[in-house]
């Protein structure tokens, strides 16, 4: 930039960030200004009119009072003037690398024939423009392409300074300290970064998945990536290092070894190897991971272990689900504490014999699971073997809609272990001839009404109701006699008041 550019007024004059080694932040205390130099700096301060502010420091000859006016002038052309007073080296030095305006900086640059560091400046702190590129694309010099890449306020600037880049040592400065994600991505790209070391920490370390991706895809040190995996939390990251991975001894001391439980899950995924599924099966913290295994195993007797061992009711109802022995089957359904297991045994599609249903539903201590068997039964022999068998009451009763053999109903009836289930049993009898020689065993005064409520037939109801002790039964004759001169008779001389009084009601 030449001196005469200085007078081209800025239109948007900005303070620049920069780290400042050493700066000399006053005129030093030994150093005697002239009150002369102390008007004219005064007057290129704070004069509202420019032309006098350009004359103060065109009279200027003191250094110091130079270089404070160039590092902290607002005025563009008032500091640009002021940076050009400058002669002594180190404080020129110390324009550049400390003045809070980038032209300054350029300047100051440029007249220490620093052309590079001058160039830079410029590009780092304008947008891009025709005379800028021209500028830029002379650049050759890759340390001033990377403080480019690194700063410029234009991304297409940095992106135009990184494609020119090839050193290694400068690449990889730009990958860890570039704060713009695609500069750091571009940088990994390029063919001559080839250090594993690097790009290990980058994949480990940065803070954008699409770098720590490209960092590993160039990565080929399996041991390396197995590392990386570990500990990688982003699921698509580690997929694409899964698929870089053939070493079988690598990929199970991930899967084994790895803290982070959804790695071990994404890897039991992809794994096919029986042995490392088993152990993961048998050692796996996690009750998510065990269950993804067991999925992909079909070692019965692998599956018979975690079905009946493993802690977690998720686990082995999906091994259930794969077991293909039936009297395996039939333990878990007998056994197994948590009854959504037992029905995976049960409803598992390997048992078809509905022998092996009929033995659940007598040896079961949960009526659930007998239901659940008997869903399966269709003989009424079984049922019958049930009734007789069942170590569950409840389950004998269950069986009673499923039996229509009158023999059984009947002994069912006439043995009376729970009157309730005797009374169902004599609900599904109609024969009248059945129900009167039930009757007459009087096995219970509630079987003997229900029995009379049963019958039709007017004389036998008659011959009960003048001979049957009970004031219920006779109640229930009553009910059903049609006669009424027998009700009338009954109403007048039954003993009971009550059935009296039914009598009356029906005539």
């Amino acid at each position: 930039m030449g001196l005469f550019d200085i007078f081209k007024k800025d239109k948007k004059e900005k303070k620049d960030k920069k780290e400042k080694p050493k700066e000399i932040k006053e005129i030093p205390e030994d150093h005697k200004v002239s009150d002369v130099e102390l008007q004219l700096k005064e007057i290129a301060m704070n004069s509202k009119n420019r032309n006098e502010r350009a004359i103060a420091v065109n009279n200027i000859t003191d250094q110091y009072v130079a270089l404070d006016l160039a590092k902290n002038v607002k005025d563009r052309a008032i500091r640009l003037m002021a940076a050009n007073k400058i002669e002594d080296e180190k404080l020129l030095w110390d324009a550049a690398r400390n003045s809070k305006f980038y032209d300054v900086r350029s300047f100051a640059y440029e007249r220490l024939g620093e052309n590079n560091k001058s160039i830079a400046e410029m590009v780092i702190n304008q947008k891009k423009s025709k005379e800028i590129t021209e500028i830029f694309e002379k650049i050759e010099d890759e340390n001033t392409l990377k403080d480019i890449a690194l700063e410029a306020k234009d991304k297409r600037y940095r992106k135009d300074a990184l494609e020119k880049i090839n050193d290694e040592e400068i690449l990889k400065e730009l990958a860890f300290k570039a704060k713009d994600n695609s500069i750091r991505k571009g940088a990994v790209l390029k063919e001559s970064f080839t250090d594993e070391e690097c790009l290990q920490k980058i994949a480990l370390n940065d803070s954008d998945g699409e770098v720590r991706i490209e960092a590993i895809k160039k990565i080929s040190d399996e041991d390396k990536l197995v590392e990386i995996a570990k500990n990688e939390g982003n699921a698509k990251i580690r997929n694409v290092i899964f698929e870089k991975i053939t070493n079988r001894d690598l990929l199970k001391d991930i899967v084994l070894n790895s803290e982070k439980s959804d790695v071990r899950l994404d890897l039991v995924k992809i794994i096919d190897d029986d042995d490392i599924l088993r152990e993961v099966v048998i050692n796996d913290s996690d009750k998510v991971v065990r269950s993804e295994a067991i999925k992909k195993i079909d070692d019965e007797e692998t599956l018979i272990m975690v079905a009946k061992n493993d802690s977690d009711r998720f686990v082995r109802q999906t091994a259930v689900n794969k077991i293909k022995t039936p009297e395996e089957l039939i333990d878990i359904a007998l056994t197994d504490e948590d009854s959504f297991v037992r029905t995976r045994a049960v409803s598992n599609s390997n048992l078809t014999e509905e022998g092996d249903f009929v033995k659940i539903a007598i040896n079961t201590s949960h009526e659930d699971i007998a239901l659940e068997a008997m869903k399966n039964i269709k003989s009424e022999d079984s049922y019958e073997k049930i009734l007789h068998e069942a170590k569950l009451a409840s389950v004998r009763k269950d069986t009673l809609d499923n039996i229509n053999d009158l023999r059984v109903l009947v002994q069912i009836i006439l043995e009376n272990k729970d009157l309730e289930f005797s009374l169902r049993a004599l609900d599904k009898i109609d024969d009248e001839e059945i129900l009167l020689k039930i009757y007459e065993k009087d096995i219970h005064e509630d079987i003997s009404v229900k029995c009379v409520s049963k019958i039709r037939s007017q004389k036998e109801l008659t011959r009960i109701l003048e001979t049957d002790k009970s004031w219920r039964v006779r109640e229930a004759c009553v009910k059903k006699i049609v006669s009424k001169k027998v009700l009338k008779d009954v109403s007048i001389n039954d003993e009971s008041e009550y059935v009296r009084n039914v009598a009356k009601n029906r005539i």
